[in-house]
Parts: C-alpha cells; structure tokens; sequence
C-alpha cells in the first residue's frame, strides 16, 4: 500500500494495544463535523466510536513520513 502522503510504499504490520483499561476510548470525527462550533455544534455533532481493542488491527506504518494507517471496525448499528 502507499502511503497517503508522500507515496512511499508502506510497510505492513499490525497494532497492539499495551496498557488499555477501562475508561478508554476511541471516537471519529469528519472534518466536516469538526467545523460545528458552539452550543449547537456540541449538541449536534457526529461522532463514531472505534473499537477500544486493536489486538491485531491490520495496519501499514510509512518509514518516510513516520505515519501509520490502522484498519479497524467502527461501533456502529
């Protein structure tokens, strides 16, 4: 896979998570939504949950840029 910013080719792997309890969690937020300010953008703005376990998540790490892609399920209905 390349990488999304530079297009160096990714190295692929998986993500462990070490030292996660209880308490924690993951949340999504589009740019789009991001740009819901104020009262009204606390109250109306979507999130979606993430998975709080990412025991074996595929992922690609970028050597170049030091970034990393995870490929995990979202909580949704």
């Amino acid at each position: 896979m390349k990488c999304l910013d530079c297009g160096t080719e990714m190295e692929h792997g998986s993500v462990e998570g070490i030292g996660q309890g209880g308490g924690h969690w993951y949340e999504f937020t589009s740019d789009e939504e991001k740009k819901k300010t104020g009262i009204k953008g606390f109250f109306t703005k979507k999130t979606i949950s993430v998975a709080s376990s990412v025991l074996d998540s595929p992922a690609w790490h970028c050597p170049h840029c030091k970034k990393i892609l995870m490929w995990m399920n979202a909580k949704e209905p």
